[in-house]
């Protein structure tokens, strides 16, 4: 999800300025963001390995920290 026409070439350049590696997932029609209830970007969604969504809005580093360790520990 971006807020402009141009979403995949922002969200590209927005991973290359954090050095965010992975896979970068698009919701240019914003369908998928309303059914999760994020109203802005950025916002950290956390998806496990089968791709289910774990997580919605950890915010801070401490938040998303904690996060990722309880995904990692199951």
């Amino acid at each position: 999800m971006w807020e402009t026409r141009h979403a995949r070439a922002e969200a590209l350049a927005f991973a290359d300025v954090w050095n965010v590696a992975g896979p970068i997932l698009l919701d240019e029609t914003g369908d998928y963001a309303a059914a999760l209830g994020i109203t802005g970007v950025p916002t950290n969604v956390l998806v496990d390995a089968r791709g289910i969504v774990r997580a919605v809005g950890a915010v801070t580093p401490a938040e998303l920290e904690q996060a990722v360790r309880a995904l990692l520990s199951e």
